[in-house]
């Protein structure tokens, strides 16, 4: 095996695509004009080695040593011997685009969301194809969300069950909101889990004064 089939093998190991491996290796080195014809050539055997900086940028995104990387040297991994101690993390169902909460009131249709042009990150629970994050703010939802988590909303599940967190857009506003969806007695309610929010801020009657935009279908508080 050469380098560009090494580099091969571990990048379709780890799911990734020539553009985003190229795009994480050029981020590494900004002062580098690397693509992903850089990789395409690698990977083709036209290109038959690398510079050590970007063998190093390499090793990191691909996650291997660069010994096995540049002479096939195994380990593949520098943990390879010592992963006793480590469980498996959730299952990657999918990559999600981050996007913003007007494009979340916006949003009626599939919506093209170019990988170059948003941040995109793993949902640790089964989706559908067009769920898309949204970072929390303020404290309505205070305790169990706090501002700055990471919300997946899946648009396609627009009929969710009492309990279940939605995201909604109200007719006076232009933005998406975040609340709990209760249903009594038929009637439909938006509901802010923060204790402290007033009654009239606290409690939304759904009387044909907004839309549910989706359904949320997991949460990750980033560290």
């Amino acid at each position: 095996m050469t380098i560009g089939d090494r580099v091969k093998q571990r990048r379709v190991e780890l799911g990734l695509t020539q553009d985003e491996l190229a795009r994480r290796v050029a981020k590494r080195l900004p002062e580098m004009k690397f693509s992903r014809i850089s990789i395409s050539n690698l990977e083709l055997g036209i290109q038959k080695g690398v510079k050590d900086r970007v063998l190093v940028a390499l090793t990191y995104e691909l996650n291997c040593r660069a010994q096995w990387l540049a002479f096939g040297d195994l380990p593949v991994e520098e943990q390879d011997s010592i992963q006793s101690n480590v469980s498996p993390g959730p299952k990657v169902e999918q990559k999600c685009p981050l996007i913003s909460w007007v494009q979340a009131g916006a949003f009626t249709a599939i919506n093209e969301y170019p990988e170059q042009d948003y941040e995109y990150y793993p949902c640790p629970s089964r989706c559908g194809p067009r769920t898309f994050i949204l970072t929390v703010r303020g404290d309505s939802m205070l305790d169990r969300f706090c501002e700055g988590d990471l919300i997946y909303v899946d648009p396609d599940i627009v009929e969710p069950e009492h309990g279940k967190f939605v995201v909604a857009q109200l007719e006076e506003s232009n933005e998406a909101t975040f609340k709990q969806l209760q249903i009594i007695d038929g009637q439909k309610i938006l509901k802010a889990l923060n204790p402290n929010y007033p009654p009239d801020m606290k409690y939304i009657k759904i009387n044909g004064n907004c839309r549910l935009v989706g359904t949320v279908v997991a949460h990750v508080r980033p560290v």
